[in-house]
């Protein structure tokens, strides 16, 4: 879980006069109390040793109540550790993508879930000078204490999650298979991804970070040989975005990558098109859309599970059966309830994809059991 919450914030301090503690206290918008927070760590060597008073030139007006996020930090009690702490975080101008511009950029940890982050483009400030000086191996040891926190962050939450597959199996006696903690692994490194690689995407040899807090060993292990061997940096490899295998364990990649083009999966995304067209493409504040979208991507998550159950050498053929009999229903009824939810004609292309994908569930349930 990240909380974003600078635009919460009016000022702040951030005193790092003692070695080891950082000293947080911040103002909300909502004018309550002030929040204090102490952090075990340092800041980066830019501000270590110092004291740090900022203010936010571009707040959010009161809100008229105590903001819910900052009555929230207020009664937390939970550990805080440091994370990377600084002034000068380096990141494109808004308005300008090719400038390059200095960033307010205070990151911390409510152990073990929550990454907090206040970033400001626009702010004010005025810096003590340092009581100590923070040394080369001291700032080098911060900063892998700071990913090591960041990488804990990960495997918590991704350890923690429930996406829509997993979600469906709690609340239902849908029958599970080994695949579906696979694919709610994979699911749990794609939903937390994209705000790690915001923070490592331009630092130097930010590839290699991002590799290792999303515990991508195998990424690590070839930029290792390649250095060994001396061979230069693949830029097409390290710009590219990652794709759907790219999140999955790497020793099911190959069988994830392969199911992925089955002639099932195949209809399914045909399927999946139709809905992201019709419900996903705008913005929507329908509980009832919101929950049919939850409930069709359990059921995409558990026709993927199926079909890589069934690519196993050995599998229960019984599991397999069940699990295609109850997600013949469920193409059913989410047809049903999904042409509800759409323009007439929308709701003819539904049906209509629903129908060749119930027709591929039966044939591949029939071409199971003559094996």
């Amino acid at each position: 879980m990240l909380a974003q919450i600078a635009p919460l914030i009016t000022r702040g301090v951030v005193d790092n006069t003692t070695p080891g503690y950082v000293e947080l206290r911040l103002w909300g918008i909502d004018e309550g109390e002030p929040i204090d927070i102490l952090l075990t760590g340092n800041c980066l060597p830019d501000i270590a040793g110092c004291r740090v008073s900022f203010t936010n030139k571009c707040p959010l007006p009161h809100p008229g109540k105590e903001h819910p996020v900052l009555k929230g930090l207020r009664e937390d009690t939970r550990a805080t550790r440091a994370g990377d702490m600084t002034l000068s975080r380096r990141l494109p101008e808004q308005d300008n993508r090719r400038a390059i511009t200095n960033v307010l950029s205070l990151e911390f940890f409510l152990v073990p879930e929550t990454r907090v982050l206040i970033e400001m483009s626009s702010f004010a400030f005025e810096i003590s000078l340092p009581q100590w000086k923070m040394s080369w191996a001291e700032a080098n040891a911060q900063m892998f204490l700071n990913m090591e926190a960041l990488r804990a962050h990960v495997e918590w939450n991704m350890e923690h999650f429930d996406g829509p597959g997993m979600a469906d199996l709690r609340r239902t006696d849908f029958p599970p298979c080994e695949w579906d903690k696979r694919l709610n692994h994979a699911e749990a490194a794609m939903a937390i991804f994209p705000t790690i690689r915001e923070k490592y995407r331009y630092q130097l040899n930010g590839y290699n970070s991002l590799a290792y807090v999303m515990g991508r060993h195998d990424i690590l292990a070839q930029k290792a040989a390649e250095d060994e061997a001396q061979m230069p940096p693949d830029p097409q490899e390290t710009a590219r975005e990652w794709e759907v295998v790219d999140f999955v364990e790497p020793a099911y990649a190959a069988e994830v990558k392969r199911a992925l083009h089955h002639p099932l999966f195949m209809e399914t995304s045909h399927l999946t098109s139709i809905v992201h067209q019709t419900l996903l493409s705008k913005p929507q504040q329908n509980p009832a859309v919101e929950e049919f979208v939850n409930d069709y991507a359990g059921l995409v998550s558990h026709i993927l599970a199926t079909i890589l159950l069934t690519r196993q050498k050995e599998f229960s053929l019984e599991l397999a059966c069940k699990r295609i009999a109850i997600l013949i229903l469920r193409v059913q009824a989410l047809a049903g309830r999904g042409s509800k939810l759409m323009s007439e004609s929308a709701a003819r292309l539904l049906q209509e994809a629903a129908a060749a994908l119930l027709s591929r569930l039966e044939d591949f349930d029939t071409r199971l059991r003559r094996r």
